[in-house]
């Protein structure tokens, strides 16, 4: 889709940007928040799974409805996601609780393997 002034990504872009970054959405910065929008609502595990030809055609219909939206004064609002965090932050002190303690547990399985075989 062309506008007057260039405003919007070509579909095909558009389409290879959501599919892209369909997996990791916390830390994806679209291009243009018709491209987010065109994704949410065709579905980003739609994006995901979908074999190429299906999921492109399914995505221009809907960003071309989602550019004349815009285009009309719409606007839409993007759902922040927040990136997962992994792992715990630990002190010194608590990192060594955690191995005496794991070390004992470890102890005390072998010794009852022991006591059964």
């Amino acid at each position: 889709m062309y506008d007057l002034f260039d405003e919007f990504p070509t579909a095909e872009a558009a389409y290879f940007e959501a599919a892209s970054n369909s997996h990791d959405l916390a830390h994806w910065q679209p291009s243009h928040d018709t491209v987010y929008e065109a994704g949410r609502r065709v579905g980003f595990s739609k994006l995901r799974r979908r074999d190429t030809g299906a999921g492109k055609r399914a995505f221009t219909k809907i960003y071309q409805d989602v550019c004349k939206a815009w285009q009309r004064g719409e606007r839409f609002k993007r759902v922040v996601i927040e990136a997962p965090s992994f792992g715990e932050q630990l002190t010194e002190r608590e990192l060594l609780q955690r191995r005496v303690i794991g070390r004992e547990r470890v102890s005390q399985l072998k010794d009852l393997l022991r006591a059964t075989t």
